[in-house]
């Protein structure tokens, strides 16, 4: 997969610079201006946006609040020609993944976007994971052990003998009603309710009948 990069700063030779180190390995678009970014992000958004801070149309913290709200999985690195600390907060609070100071090296620049994009590859497998078990009409496990794997095929098997009474044991907060949940939802009687009890509340003789 060829990750998307904007680069979007003022200085030609910082965008020139940037897009001649990584467009061998990546799909670059460089940009002298946070309105055409914008647009462009509107039309087309990429994985990660490399936003400078001091842009002659719109202050860089804007152009981040305006990516987010448009995008809010976009990865955003802040680039700033000094280290001004209430940027950095400003930034980071409105969601930027890291920020650089110019001159850039390119070691850090590779990290960083190493870094960056590992962050986006997870975000995108977890999400193919969901994706795959909501089309199983299964709860959101998460997982790729071999344990995960037996659970979800134990579930598929047992959820289609409509008679067999199942007693799932378990810690608090291990997923006991995710699993029942997702035995419902691959049964026969998936249509009708799933009712979840709280048994600690119901006394005993209640319990009983």
């Amino acid at each position: 997969m060829t990750y998307s990069i904007f680069i979007v700063d003022d200085e030609q030779t910082i965008r020139e610079g940037i897009t001649m180190a990584l467009e061998s390995d990546y799909r670059t678009m460089a940009f002298a201006t946070a309105t055409a970014a914008i647009d462009a992000i509107k039309a087309d958004p990429p994985d990660l946006v490399l936003l400078d801070i001091g842009l002659p149309d719109m202050n860089g913290i804007e152009v981040l609040r305006k990516i987010k709200d448009l995008h809010p999985d976009i990865l955003v690195v802040m680039v700033t020609a000094y280290e001004d600390i209430d940027s950095v907060i400003s930034s980071m609070k409105l969601g930027a993944y890291d920020y650089m100071v110019k001159p850039i090296h390119m070691e850090n620049l590779e990290l960083t976007l190493c870094n960056a994009l590992e962050t986006i590859r997870l975000r995108k497998e977890v999400q193919a994971l969901q994706e795959s078990y909501l089309k199983q009409n299964l709860p959101c496990f998460i997982g790729e052990s071999n344990t995960i794997h037996g659970i979800m095929e134990f579930i598929g098997m047992v959820a289609k003998s409509p008679d067999t009474p199942i007693l799932i044991c378990g810690e608090t907060g291990t997923g006991k009603e995710l699993i029942a949940a997702a035995l419902h939802h691959n049964s026969a009687r998936k249509n009708g309710p799933f009712i979840k009890v709280n048994c600690a509340a119901l006394v005993e003789n209640l319990l009983e009948s």
